[in-house]
């Protein structure tokens, strides 16, 4: 694992922003997966000028990692990470739909099998969830050793109580550790304040599914981006386990 610390968000970000154009620049197809949230915000504004309208982007392929279908009155509906990266990225940078590719309840089973046919994820950027989630990996309901799984919500809030109820979400699908496995080069952001004591923990506690993200620490290409308020409670001591 490879741990970079930056000033402040911007700087963070463009560190980020870097490595994802870098691989973009290979001159083949190349899968890209991206995540929603607040961490990749600006990020993504400082992106949309090199990516929007470039032909030499033109076979660069995006994944979501997962997403939560609709079921009922909803159904047929696009998913909330659908429409969040649609408006954090794809919309500004004109990314047409049939280059974004999604887990649904028909290809989860085949997700993995699909990605790898296409050549794999050459580059994935994640963020550091509040409690340790990573995707839609959560605490304590984590299958440690899954690829691609659909996780009812009635068992993630069974043990995720503060997790909100969405009756017409009833499953989250998402890549598991072992998807990310695969990945070529895993990159996550985390900044802010408000991470720093997630982040000591992803960073130093043991690897179980209390954290889910520590599993990460075993992947072979990995590169952590923090910035400094994040990275406000890491020691020298805990650098030196790394």
């Amino acid at each position: 694992m490879k741990l970079i610390i930056e000033k402040d968000e911007r700087a963070m970000s463009e560190s980020a922003m870097q490595i994802i154009l870098g691989t973009m620049m290979q001159d083949k197809r190349v899968n890209v997966s991206l995540t929603s949230g607040r961490s990749p915000r600006m990020m993504y504004k400082m992106m949309v000028p090199y990516v929007k309208d470039q032909k030499k982007f033109e076979d660069i392929n995006y994944y979501l990692f997962d997403e939560a279908p609709y079921i009922g009155e909803r159904a047929g509906e696009k998913g909330p990470n659908w429409v969040e990266m649609q408006e954090l990225f794809f919309k500004d940078a004109n990314i047409p739909d049939e280059r974004v590719h999604c887990p649904d309840f028909d290809n989860w089973q085949t997700w993995d099998e699909d990605i790898r046919q296409a050549g794999g994820i050459d580059v994935m950027l994640i963020g550091l969830g509040w409690d340790g989630h990573f995707c839609s990996n959560c605490p304590r309901c984590t299958p440690m050793d899954g690829y691609t799984y659909a996780c009812d919500r009635k068992v993630k809030n069974a043990v995720n109580p503060t997790y909100p109820d969405r009756p017409l979400q009833p499953y989250s699908i998402t890549m598991g550790p072992k998807s990310l496995m695969r990945v070529k080069h895993l990159v996550m952001i985390v900044n802010g304040k408000e991470k720093a004591e997630i982040f000591k923990k992803f960073l130093t506690e043991p690897i179980s599914d209390e954290i889910p993200a520590t599993v990460l620490r075993l992947h072979p290409n990995f590169t952590v981006i923090a910035d400094e308020e994040a990275a406000s409670l890491i020691t020298e001591e805990d650098l030196k386990g790394l």
